[in-house]
């Protein structure tokens, strides 16, 4: 779990030419836990500013789908996360549009935003996206 940690903090956007990077999430179910085991990680044909990520690569999906057939199911996906270049990072307008049409949530999923100093987590179930306030 601590090698996830380290990823995401690698891409935190300290610099000011830094660019936003993000990918999926995925790893078990566990009752009512969520544990996150594995990332994606931003690729060559993923669009990236300063303030927006676009995912094109389909290593994305790739990642999701070996996982999830090397564990004989045992490993899916389970949302999203992305960087923001601000300190304690907030969801943007486009954020909570993009999660609110793009993810289809019957299942608790989870949406992380890296920030400088801090994160930004929350929950998504049908179409109700709630922050989670424990620390991480």
């Amino acid at each position: 779990m601590s090698e996830i940690v380290q990823q995401l903090n690698s891409y935190r956007q300290i610099h000011y030419s830094s660019t936003e990077a993000g990918g999926t999430l995925i790893g078990e179910r566990r009752g009512h836990h969520i544990v996150v085991t594995h990332i994606s990680e931003p690729g060559p044909n993923d669009v990236r500013s300063r303030t927006r990520i676009e995912r094109k690569s389909v290593h994305h999906q790739q990642k999701v789908n070996d996982l999830f057939q090397l564990s004989d199911g045992f490993l899916v996906y389970l949302g999203e996360w992305h960087t923001h270049p601000e300190d304690f990072p907030q969801p943007s307008y486009i954020d909570i549009k993009s999660w609110l049409t793009g993810l289809s949530a019957t299942e608790p999923m989870l949406m992380l935003i890296v920030g400088k100093k801090g994160v930004w987590l929350g929950k998504k179930i049908d179409n109700d996206i709630k922050p989670l306030n424990k620390k991480i």
